[in-house]
């Protein structure tokens, strides 16, 4: 049923803003990583990920909901390489369109495939898919007044191309910082990776929290000493040093009642001992998307 709102909700788009789909494509390739390299490692095969960046493909539109949909893009692709590959995300400039465009050399389509690819529910991945992957990444970029074209040739890969019209970024000015929507929280965000905080720092954000940062478990914890008022603590668990268990350790040590949540990539917490699953609240699975950032955030709004 998630799922199903979820396709239903493709054609709405949030607050529209100049962004760069260059800064999309870095977003989706850190959110990602667990898949294409962590994931793929744990199978025993390798995919070899490309990013061919042009620059100046500044469009208007809902960073979050594009970058989901390039989420879907790339999980998918990941997926029709069950044996590795080559993973490519470039972007370019056509006329007065930006481009982004997901390729990989996987399994492809057969030409009738590829005819019901945009259908809800329509897919190739056996019966516990949900078939909504490239629907939602569709529905997202219509929404956007732009295109998905699809190219596949069976046993030769696909290339999804999405085109958005181009937009002049408008110069910086001082705004007022948006009101807090009810039940909004203060939260840390820690991650080592720069382009996955401020991604993750800005999907939190367009939902009214208030957000402070730090990229490191020293760093978090030096600001939990000057942050008195913190309703979460939102921590990466695999970081160069002090991991995301020595945050939780740390924040517990100090406040035990401070709810922390532990962002996971591939198989990363098979392995752990309950005492220290005990001291984390939630786990969010990479790659993290808005829906699951907001349910576990509503968890912890009903505390």
């Amino acid at each position: 049923m998630r799922r199903l709102q979820q396709f239903s909700r493709t054609h709405q788009v949030g607050r529209a803003q100049p962004l760069s789909l260059d800064d999309v494509a870095r977003d989706v390739l850190g959110l990602t990583r667990g898949h294409w390299q962590d994931g793929a490692r744990a199978r025993g095969v390798s995919i070899e990920v490309e990013h061919r960046l042009a620059g100046a493909t500044t469009v208007q539109g809902d960073a979050a909901a594009l970058r989901e949909a390039v989420i879907n893009l790339v999980l998918n692709a990941v997926d029709a390489m069950p044996k590795g590959g080559r993973l490519m995300v470039q972007t370019r400039i056509d006329g007065d369109h930006a481009v982004l465009v997901v390729a990989d050399t996987g399994t492809g389509m057969s030409e009738t495939v590829r005819l019901k690819a945009h259908e809800p529910f329509f897919t190739t991945k056996g019966v516990k898919a949900t078939g909504l992957g490239l629907s939602v990444a569709y529905g997202i970029v219509r929404s956007h007044g732009g295109q998905l074209s699809l190219d596949s040739t069976e046993g030769r890969g696909t290339t999804v191309t999405l085109t958005l019209p181009r937009a002049v970024a408008p110069h910086p000015a001082a705004t007022a910082p948006a009101p807090l929507r009810p039940g909004a929280l203060r939260l840390l965000l820690v991650d080592d990776e720069d382009e996955v905080r401020e991604a993750l720092a800005e999907m939190l954000q367009s939902h009214g929290h208030t957000v402070l940062t730090a990229a490191g478990a020293d760093e978090a914890l030096a600001r939990l000493e000057t942050e008195p008022d913190l309703d979460l603590v939102l921590t990466d668990l695999v970081m160069p040093g002090r991991t995301g268990w020595d945050v939780a350790a740390g924040v517990k040590a100090r406040r035990p009642h401070l709810p922390v949540g532990l962002i996971t990539g591939w198989g990363e917490t098979t392995d752990v001992d309950e005492a220290r699953r005990a001291m984390v609240d939630f786990v969010v699975d990479k790659p993290v998307t808005v829906e699951a950032l907001q349910e576990a955030v509503a968890r912890v709004r009903e505390r």
